[in-house]
């Protein structure tokens, strides 16, 4: 499904501070987000949403409960240190950043303290993100009912980013 098939007006995706960050600095402000129409869960709902591993708000409280704790390696934490990893590779391949940029991300990524990981809450106009959509394999969702997209090398200025409590 495109993300022009959908209805709602907004995507969502949590990120961390320092992935956003390594984006900003590396990426000229590009991000790789895997985002949902919907913000939480909803198990009442007859529409099937996402599960609690993919819902940006249970991804946003397990950073935040990682960060509060001091938990440098916690599993989302973790999660999130070998995913800038493979994105560093992945932009090397490509030939957007150098070898000495990838080993500097690959240093962030192992040395960043869980304060580090404080999470973002991205709020993604759907209408922007269109030209930047990415299908996620069925096999690759967190359950074959769920809507899940990729944004790939979307700008800063298609999304808002929010620190919640």
């Amino acid at each position: 499904m495109s993300l022009l098939d959908i209805n709602n007006p907004i995507l969502y995706s949590t990120m961390s501070l320092v992935a956003f960050n390594v984006n900003h600095r590396y990426y000229s402000g590009r991000h790789y987000l895997w985002c949902t129409p919907y913000f939480s869960s909803s198990f009442d709902s007859p529409h099937y949403t996402v599960p609690p591993s993919s819902s940006p708000f249970e991804i946003y409280r397990q950073y935040q409960n990682e960060v509060q704790t001091g938990d440098d390696r916690g599993y989302k934490i973790g999660l999130n240190r070998t995913g800038i990893r493979r994105g560093a590779e992945a932009m090397h391949k490509r030939g957007l950043i150098n070898e000495t940029q990838l080993r500097e991300i690959a240093v962030i990524a192992r040395r960043a303290s869980a304060a580090q990981f404080r999470p973002l809450l991205c709020v993604i106009s759907r209408v922007e993100a269109v030209p930047y959509f990415k299908a996620v394999d069925i096999g690759d969702k967190a359950n074959p009912l769920s809507q899940e997209y990729i944004l790939a090398d979307l700008p800063q200025s298609a999304f808002d980013v929010v620190s919640i409590g």
